[in-house]
C-alpha cells in the first residue's frame, strides 16, 4: 500500500474515531465535563457509573460501537480492503477514541470501538471475548482486572485456533488492537493500586 495514502487513510480513520461522544453528550445534557467526573475516563463505563444514567450511558456505548463498527464494515464488505488497509482504519479508528485531538489526547480506553470493529469483521471474537469476560467476572468481580484478563487471553485463543477456526490474518489484525485495549486498561490497575478502591466498583 502507498505510504502517503496509508497516512491520509490513518488520519480520517482517527478524526472519525476522534468524534468524544461521551464528552459532548454528558456536556449537553448534564452540562459537565466527564472527565472531571468518576476516573476522568471519556468513556461509556465512566458515564454509567458517575451520572447513575443508564440512558445517557447506554447512549454513548451504542455510538461508540458504531463508531468502530461503520468504518470496519466499510472497508471489509463495501471496498473489500487487503489486510493492511484494514489494519490501518482500525488502528486509526482507535488511536483517535483513545487520544482524540479536541480532548488534549485524553479520551476513552477503546473497549466498545473495538466490539464495533469485531462485529463488522469477525462477530465470535465479540462472544468469545464476552464468554471469557463473563466467567472470569463470576470468579473476580472487578471490571478492570477481567477485561483485562479477557482482552490478553483473546489472541491467545486466536492464535492456537488459526488453522481451523481463524486465519493468521485475524490473529495479525487482533493482536495491535487487543495490546492499545490492554495497555489503556493497565492505567485502571495502576488506580485501583492506588487509591485501594474495593472490588466491583471503578470510578
Amino acid at each position: 500500500m502507498n505510504p502517503f495514502y496509508s497516512i491520509l487513510l490513518f488520519v480520517i480513520a482517527y478524526l472519525f474515531g476522534s468524534f468524544p461522544s461521551a464528552y459532548l453528550m454528558v456536556k449537553w445534557v448534564l452540562k459537565k465535563d466527564i472527565r472531571q467526573m468518576g476516573s476522568g475516563n471519556v468513556g461509556a463505563l465512566n458515564v454509567l457509573q458517575s451520572t447513575r444514567n443508564f440512558l445517557l450511558g447506554m447512549t454513548v456505548l451504542l455510538i461508540d460501537i458504531v463508531k468502530g463498527f461503520l468504518p470496519a464494515y466499510y472497508v471489509t464488505s463495501i471496498q473489500h480492503v487487503d489486510l493492511s488497509t484494514l489494519l490501518v482504519v482500525v488502528s486509526g479508528v482507535l488511536f483517535g477514541h483513545i487520544h482524540p485531538v479536541w480532548l488534549k489526547f485524553r479520551g476513552g480506553r477503546g473497549l466498545a470501538v473495538t466490539a464495533g470493529a469485531l462485529l463488522a469483521i469477525k462477530p465470535i471474537l465479540v462472544a468469545i471475548w464476552l464468554v471469557l469476560w463473563i466467567i472470569f467476572y463470576i470468579f473476580i468481580r472487578n471490571y478492570t482486572i477481567v477485561t483485562l484478563i479477557a482482552t490478553f487471553l483473546l489472541p491467545i485463543i486466536v492464535f492456537f485456533t488459526t488453522d481451523w477456526l481463524f486465519g493468521h490474518d485475524v490473529l495479525l489484525m487482533i493482536l495491535p488492537v487487543c495490546m492499545l485495549v490492554f495497555f489503556r486498561h493497565l492505567e485502571g490497575v495502576y488506580r485501583l493500586v492506588k487509591t485501594g478502591t474495593s472490588k466491583n466498583k471503578e470510578r
